[in-house]
């Protein structure tokens, strides 16, 4: 049987990562948390603190998300480069352990930036693409499932489902879904990928859907749970 592989990330540095991070710790799920520690989209409040940060840390890998989370295509080369290097350098100053993956904001970058996030030292980089079960290149790696529901992903849902009508129907929500891939990783070995943001699932009340769904995929002998930095062995 193929090796089925679970992982999942959760971006920004919101202070609701606390509440996701005791939730993922309940259901023996591995993650990486991808945290922009001056997250210029939030108030300061709304952030982690450098204490959270060193918290969650002890229990998940905690990945660079950009110091600010400006999209590095509407900047300056040398703007990227520091907002890339800064935010390794500052991560390694709050939880004493080496960064080794980097999360583009907003899922924009070009070539130049994949090269100064290999320059900077980092060993994988995730993207924003949805439907990927494969880890084809770790510098530019997709993802399976965002915690959302995407109304324009119907073509690329009925696609995963073979075209077939009811189980479209079946599995139009987000959690539903989920669930149908995590059998079907099961099934047929390959590297299931889930990201979200805490902020999100808490402003669409998502938590419960949430729960269900850890309860679904958690603690699954025939699954193993990896962190993102540890997809670099499935590349």
């Amino acid at each position: 049987m193929k090796t089925a592989v679970l992982t999942t990330s959760w971006d920004d540095g919101h202070r609701y990562d606390v509440r996701l991070a005791r939730m993922l710790k309940e259901h023996g799920l591995k993650a990486t948390f991808y945290v922009a520690p001056e997250n210029q989209e939030f108030a300061k409040q709304d952030l982690l603190t450098t204490q959270e940060i060193r918290d969650i840390s002890r229990d998940f890998e905690i990945g660079a998300h950009s110091m600010t989370h400006r999209r590095l295509p509407t900047i300056s080369e040398q703007q990227a480069e520091k907002e890339i290097v800064e935010s390794k350098v500052a991560l390694e100053r709050i939880t004493g352990q080496e960064i080794k993956v980097f999360c583009y904001p907003g899922g924009a970058y070009t070539k130049l930036h994949v090269e100064l996030v290999k320059a900077a030292g980092y060993r994988y980089a995730r993207t924003v693409v949805r439907y990927a079960f494969t880890v084809d290149d770790p510098y530019e790696a997709g993802t399976s499932l965002h915690v959302y529901n995407h109304r324009l992903d119907l073509w690329q849902t009925a696609r995963f489902l073979k075209f077939r009508p009811i189980k479209v129907l079946r599995n139009r929500e987000w959690d539903a879904l989920a669930r149908a891939m995590f059998d079907q990783v099961v099934k047929e070995g390959g590297v299931y990928h889930i990201w979200g943001h805490s902020w999100e699932i808490d402003a669409y009340n998502q938590w419960e859907r949430l729960g269900s769904l850890f309860r679904y995929i958690g603690a699954d002998p025939r699954v193993k749970y990896v962190t993102n930095g540890e997809l670099e062995a499935y590349s």
